[in-house]
C-alpha cells in the first residue's frame, strides 16, 4: 500500500474533521454539534450532512456551529461520503445525531494515528440510559459495544457511531460503498482497510461518546431487521475471502425462539429477567426478516464479491 502518511512521522499540524449525517434528527442535532465542538482538542472542520431532512435540522446544526451540507439522495453512507470528500482534513472523524461525544474524544480518537500504520481507530460507544428491560439487554448483549466489533471472529470493526480514519485511506478505497444504504457500510469499511490497503484498526476506548437509545422493544427489533439486511450483503461479499467464518444456518439462527420454553425456565430458577430471553427471541424474527429484505436488496443491487489477490 502506498504511504498515507508522507515521511513516516505525523504531520505537527494534523487537522482534523468531523462528519454527522442527519435524518430528522432536530430534537438531538444541537447537543450532539456542541460536544463536538467543545474539546479540549477541537475540530478543524464540523460538517453536518442534511440526509433529506423534513424537519429544522438543518437549521439548527448551523446554529450550532455546524457547516451543513444537503445530500437529499437517502443513504447514511452516501452522506458520510458527501461530508469527507467536502472536508480538506487529513483524518476524518464519525459520529452519530444520537451520540454525544466525551470532552476528551477527539484527542483520544486522534492520539493512535502517530503510529503511520494505523489507518482506523475506533471509541467507546457508551450507553446513555438504562431504564428499560429492552436498553438492559442491549447491555448484556453487548449492542454496540465497540470493544466486542474490536474481538471479531474474522476481522475488527467499528461502527460509524464513533470511529476515524485518514482520510488518504478513505480516497484509496473510494469511501463508503453506498451499496449499503444506512447499515453494515461501517463494518466493510473496516473490513476494506485491514484487507484491500494494509492498515491496522487500534481500538482506543478513552475515546467514548454517549449513545442515546429509545426505551421500547421496537428500538431493538427495527435496528436489528436493518442490520441483518446489511449483514446479508457483508455475506455476499466477503464469503470467498480466506478465514471468513461460516455463515449459521437457519436453524442455527433461530434456535433462540426454540428454545424460548427453556430459556424462560432457566432464568426463572436463577432469578433473573425474563425480558432477556423474550427479547432474544423478537429479535431471531427480526434477523430472519432482515435477511429477507438483504436477499431481496442484492437482487436489485448486487454486491461484487471480493477474492484475495492470488500469490
Amino acid at each position: 500500500m502506498p504511504s498515507v502518511s508522507g515521511n513516516g512521522e505525523r504531520p505537527p499540524s494534523t487537522s482534523v474533521t468531523v462528519v454527522v449525517p442527519v435524518l430528522n434528527g432536530e430534537k438531538m442535532v444541537e447537543q450532539c454539534v456542541a460536544a463536538c465542538l467543545d474539546q479540549t482538542r477541537p475540530p478543524d472542520e464540523m460538517i453536518v450532512v442534511d440526509n433529506g431532512s423534513t424537519d429544522r435540522t438543518g437549521a439548527r446544526a448551523a446554529a450550532a456551529g455546524a457547516t451543513v451540507l444537503e445530500e437529499p439522495e437517502r443513504g447514511s453512507f452516501r452522506a458520510r461520503n458527501r461530508g469527507w470528500r467536502a472536508a480538506s482534513s487529513d483524518i476524518i472523524a464519525c459520529t452519530d445525531v444520537d451520540c454525544v461525544p466525551e470532552p476528551t474524544w477527539l484527542a483520544e480518537l486522534t492520539e493512535p494515528f502517530v503510529d503511520p500504520a494505523v489507518g482506523g481507530v475506533g471509541g467507546a460507544i457508551v450507553q446513555a440510559d438504562l431504564n428499560s428491560a429492552s436498553q438492559r439487554w442491549m447491555i448484556e448483549r453487548r449492542f454496540l459495544d465497540q470493544a466486542f466489533n474490536a474481538e471479531h471472529v474474522f476481522l475488527p470493526f467499528f461502527a460509524t457511531a464513533n470511529v476515524a480514519y485518514r482520510r488518504a485511506i478513505l480516497e484509496t478505497l473510494d469511501g463508503f460503498d453506498e451499496t449499503f444504504g444506512i447499515t453494515a457500510g461501517d463494518v466493510d469499511m473496516s473490513w476494506r482497510v485491514q484487507a484491500l490497503a494494509n492498515a491496522r484498526l487500534v481500538y482506543r476506548p478513552q475515546a467514548a461518546v454517549r449513545h442515546f437509545v429509545g426505551e421500547n422493544l421496537t428500538e431493538i427489533t427495527s435496528r436489528w431487521r436493518e442490520y441483518s439486511a446489511g449483514i446479508y450483503l457483508l455475506e455476499k461479499r466477503w464469503s470467498c475471502w480466506p478465514g471468513f467464518p461460516e455463515v449459521p444456518g437457519f436453524f442455527r439462527r433461530t434456535r433462540r425462539v426454540w428454545e424460548l420454553p427453556l430459556a424462560l425456565a432457566n432464568r426463572a430458577a436463577t432469578r433473573r429477567p425474563l425480558s432477556v430471553a423474550l427479547i432474544d427471541a423478537a429479535v431471531a424474527v427480526s434477523i430472519e426478516i432482515g435477511r429477507l429484505q438483504g436477499h431481496l436488496d442484492a437482487r436489485t443491487t448486487p454486491v461484487t464479491p471480493l477474492r484475495a489477490p492470488s500469490r
